[in-house]
C-alpha cells in the first residue's frame, strides 16, 4: 500500500543479549555494583536502553530517576582475547571495591569471555575471599546461550541465593514481581491503586527496584503477584518459575495465573487477590466502586463514539497486543470495527498467530499491508487504532502503547483518547500517543 509504516526498532529475527538484562534486574539495586566482562563498547547497550526508559517514562509524566548503580567494564581487548582477560577481570573487581564500596558486586559475561574460555565464577569466588564482600559471576555469556531475559532471571536468582532469609510473613504486604514499564510506569503505578483500594500495601518490586539491605521484603510478603500481560507466554512462564523457586525456598505465596489487563480480567484479578488476602469484602466493594465508574464513562463515552467507524492495524504478536481487549471496549462504546490491517512487522509466523487469534474473535475483513483493499480501509473509517504510526497526515491515527489496558482507568484513558482524536481542531488527520 502507499502507506509508509514507521519501523524503528522492529525486529525480524529473534536475537538479544543477555548482558542488558543482567543490568536491567539489578541497576536499581542499591549497593550492588555491575560489572560486564566485555569490550568497553558493550556499555553502550546497557545505556541505550537507560535512555529509551527515560524518554517512556518522561512521555508519561512519570518522575525519573538515574540508576544509584555504578557500571563498569572489564574492557577486554585484542590481547585479553589471545590470552585470557581473568587477571584482567580480578583487576576491574579490586578497583571497584577501592573506589565504589560496594555490598556485592555482580559480574555479567560477554560472548567474548564465552569464546576465550574465563573461568569468571572461580575468579569471583578467588575476589570474594581477598576483598570480603560478595562477588557474583552470571553465567549467560552475552547472545551465545542466553537472551536478555535469561541474564535478567539470573540475575534475579543470584539475588535469591545470596540475600533473602526465610522470615515471617507480614500481614498486608504486597511485593511484585517482573518489570513491565518499570517502578514509576502506568502499569505499575494502577496495581498499586488498585491493591490500596484492599488495604494491601506495595512493599517492593523485585528484582530490580528493591536495594539490598531491602530483600527481605520478598520473604516477608502475605502475596508475590507476577507483573505480565498473560500466561501463555514462555517469558510469562518462566517469571512463574521464579516465583514457584521463591515459595518453595520460604513459603511465600504468589499470583501467576491471572493478570489485571482489560475490565474483565481486574475484576477476576481483584477478586483472587481478595481470596489470597483474606479481603474479600475489600475486594467485593472495590470491584463494584469501580465497575460503576467505568460503566459511566462508558456511557458518556457514547454519545460521541457510538456509529464511528474504526480500523485496527497491528504490527505487534500476542506477547504484546492482545486484541480482545480493544474490540471488547469498541463494542462497548457502539464503534463499528471496519476491518483490520496485518503490518508487515512481524516475527516469521508470528502474523499466522495473530491473524488466528483475530479470527476468532470478530468477522471482520483482515488484509495485509500493501495491498488495495487496505490502503482504501484505512482512509474510509473515522480513525485508525495502530500499534505503529503510519506515514500519512490524512489518517487520524491513535497510537495504541506496547502495553494492554491495564485495570478500568487505562480503559477509561482510551475512550478519552478516542473522543480527542475525533475532536481535534485539524480537519483532517492528526495522531495521538495513547
Amino acid at each position: 500500500m502507499g502507506i509508509e509504516v514507521k519501523r524503528v526498532g522492529v525486529r525480524r529475527t529473534n536475537c538479544s543479549c543477555s548482558m542488558p538484562g543482567v543490568w536491567r534486574a539489578l541497576s536499581f539495586v542499591r549497593g550492588a555494583l555491575v560489572i560486564f566482562h566485555s569490550p568497553r563498547p558493550c556499555a553502550h547497550i546497557a545505556h541505550g536502553m537507560d535512555v529509551s526508559s527515560f524518554h517512556k517514562l518522561t512521555a508519561v509524566d512519570a518522575s525519573v530517576r538515574l540508576s544509584p548503580v555504578p557500571l563498569l567494564t572489564s574492557g577486554l581487548g585484542e590481547s585479553e582475547a589471545v590470552f585470557g582477560g581473568e587477571e584482567r577481570l580480578r583487576e576491574c573487581v579490586r578497583f571497584a571495591a577501592e573506589k565504589y564500596h560496594p555490598q556485592a558486586v555482580f559480574i555479567a559475561n560477554s560472548c567474548v569471555s564465552g569464546v576465550i574460555g574465563d573461568d569468571t565464577k572461580a575468579v569471583a569466588a578467588e575476589m570474594e575471599e581477598e576483598l570480603g564482600l560478595p562477588v557474583m559471576a552470571v553465567s549467560a555469556h552475552g547472545f551465545l546461550d542466553g537472551e536478555y531475559y535469561a541474564g535478567y532471571l539470573d540475575a534475579a536468582r543470584a539475588l535469591v541465593d545470596r540475600f533473602m532469609q526465610p522470615a515471617a510473613r507480614k500481614e498486608g504486604t504486597v511485593v511484585l514481581l517482573g518489570d513491565c514499564g518499570g517502578k514509576y510506569g502506568a502499569y505499575v503505578k494502577e496495581l498499586r491503586r488498585l491493591l490500596s483500594l484492599l488495604d494491601l500495601r506495595v512493599t517492593g518490586q523485585f528484582p530490580s527496584y528493591l536495594a539490598l539491605d531491602e530483600l527481605q521484603a520478598v520473604p516477608e510478603a502475605e502475596l508475590i503477584i507476577l507483573l505480565g500481560r498473560w500466561m501463555n507466554d514462555e517469558k510469562q512462564a518462566q517469571l512463574a518459575e521464579l516465583a514457584a523457586c521463591i515459595e518453595e525456598r520460604f513459603g511465600t505465596p504468589y499470583l501467576a495465573d491471572i493478570y489485571p489487563v482489560g475490565a474483565e480480567e481486574t475484576t477476576l484479578w481483584m477478586r483472587r487477590v481478595g481470596q489470597l488476602c483474606r479481603r474479600e469484602e475489600e475486594a467485593e466493594r472495590a470491584i463494584a466502586a469501580e465497575e460503576e465508574n467505568f460503566a459511566a464513562a462508558v456511557e458518556k463515552a457514547r454519545s460521541d463514539l457510538a456509529t464511528r467507524r474504526c480500523a485496527l492495524a497491528i504490527g505487534r504478536d500476542l506477547a504484546w497486543f492482545r486484541p480482545e481487549i480493544v474490540l471488547r471496549l469498541l463494542e462497548k462504546v457502539g464503534i463499528t470495527l471496519s476491518g483490520v490491517v496485518l503490518l508487515d512487522c512481524f516475527m516469521p509466523e508470528r502474523r499466522d498467530v495473530m491473524e488466528e487469534e483475530l479470527r476468532r474473535r470478530t468477522d471482520v475483513p483482515i488484509h495485509y499491508e500493501g495491498g488495495a483493499a487496505s490502503e482504501e480501509l484505512l482512509h474510509s473509517v473515522d480513525f485508525v487504532l495502530t500499534t505503529h504510526e503510519l506515514v500519512d497526515t490524512k489518517l487520524r491515527q491513535l497510537f495504541l502503547a506496547l502495553l494492554p489496558s491495564v485495570g478500568w482507568s487505562m480503559e477509561r484513558r482510551l475512550l478519552g483518547d478516542m473522543r480527542r482524536i475525533l475532536h481535534r481542531h485539524e480537519s483532517r488527520g492528526g495522531l495521538i500517543y495513547g
